[in-house]
């Protein structure tokens, strides 16, 4: 199944959208944006993104997993993060909203 819709990644936003936020809270749509913008990345990089530990940014990409907003993936003692469809989703009707609020 092919997506179509660009996604709007962490790098094309410059703040967190106020609707995402909202939902998610800004911490944890933080670590949304920065999975969508690294694809296939360890937990380290979406907590650098956000200014929180890597334990934190576990928690939030373990809370994101569960509804299926993103995937994990181990490769060797590494964890992988990747946005799935519906969380691709989520993050482009977000910004598409922001973008009629203004």
């Amino acid at each position: 199944m092919a997506i179509t819709a660009p996604v709007v990644t962490a790098a094309a936003l410059t703040s967190v959208p106020q609707s995402l936020a909202a939902i998610l809270g800004r911490t944890r749509a933080t670590v949304l944006c920065a999975i969508a913008d690294h694809a296939g990345c360890t937990t380290t990089e979406p907590a650098h993104h956000a200014g929180i530990s890597p334990a934190s940014a576990s928690e939030h990409a373990t809370t994101l997993r569960n509804p299926g907003l993103t995937t994990a993936s181990r490769h060797r003692n590494t964890v992988l993060h990747t946005l799935t469809t519906a969380g691709i989703t989520l993050l482009n009707s977000s910004t598409n909203s922001a973008e009629i609020e203004h």
